[in-house]
């Protein structure tokens, strides 16, 4: 038996036995969903059907109840704006967060602000099973995390170039190497960077291949700009500004060339390029801003 809930913005489909009551699909546009622990008549929902949420492009954040016992394959799959998600300890089916690219947090039971932060990250970015199931979360998860992602920015930068033209991938250029091997080192700054800034159980050596590989590929560096393209074209906020900052990746030898690529679209990121090089430039700056 269908039981539905209505709300402002959409509705819960709920399929309905033996008292219990299991998620099956939304509808509406919902930005921010909190799933009710039961019903009205006080059926709790324990389960959540596969493909549940599939494709709900409005999503940012999901909040699952206590009782949920189980999460359908694919639940979540293509909600590309869902950048946080909050649930119970639970079983999980196959490719819950597929094709989920903003992903920012996962919050589970007994899992430090670090820890979700970095299994979002590592969902993200397709990082082995042992580091992306949600079911078991394992004591030496950081010091695994770290291993993985140094790997990956060990890894050549072509790497997986050729199974991508084989198979007709599209996502970094198709034919284009040069294209594909810069969106490799994006990744790589990128992982870099979320680690330094979510630094718990850290040790010296791995904070210190992270931060080389930063300030190495900082605008300007010979070896690459893509530590300033993840900043400029993913994560313009001044957490990453300051980073980049405390690293030393930004000087008087680059800091105009930075200023000259940003748009309209990124006035805080400028106005803290801008302030970085001193009151002066600064006063001049915000004084055209007003003309």
């Amino acid at each position: 038996m269908e039981k539905e809930i209505v709300y402002p913005e959409g509705s819960l489909v709920f399929d309905e036995k033996d008292g219990e009551l299991a998620l099956s699909r939304v509808t509406g546009s919902f930005s921010v969903l909190t799933v009710p622990d039961a019903s009205d008549d006080g059926k709790p929902v324990t389960t959540v059907l596969k493909k549940a949420f599939l494709g709900k492009r409005t999503l940012k954040k999901i909040i699952l109840p206590d009782y949920v016992r189980s999460i359908g394959d694919f639940c979540f799959a293509h909600c590309i704006n869902l950048s946080e998600v909050v649930l119970p300890s639970c079983n999980a089916g196959e490719g819950i967060f597929t094709g989920c690219r903003s992903l920012q947090k996962i919050s589970l039971p007994g899992l430090s602000e670090d820890k979700k932060v970095l299994l979002a990250g590592a969902v993200r970015n397709g990082a082995p099973a042992h580091l992306s199931d949600i079911e078991k979360i394992e004591d030496d998860f950081l010091s695994k995390w770290d291993a993985w992602a140094i790997s990956v920015l060990q890894a050549p930068d072509d790497e997986g170039f050729l199974n991508q033209i084989l198979c007709g991938e599209e996502d970094y250029g198709s034919s284009d190497k040069g294209a594909y091997e810069s969106s490799r080192r994006v990744l790589k700054a990128s992982l870099s960077m979320l680690r330094l800034l979510n630094p718990e159980a850290l040790t010296d050596k791995a904070s210190d291949i992270f931060k080389n590989y930063v300030y190495d590929h900082r605008m300007g560096a010979t070896a690459g700009n893509e530590s300033w393209i993840a900043v400029r074209d993913l994560y313009p906020d001044k957490k990453h500004f300051d980073l980049l900052a405390d690293l030393n990746c930004i000087d008087d030898t680059n800091r105009d060339a930075m200023i000259r690529q940003l748009g309209d679209d990124k006035q805080e990121l400028k106005s803290l390029l801008v302030k970085s090089s001193g009151e002066e430039a600064s006063d001049r700056f915000f004084s055209a801003l007003e003309l």
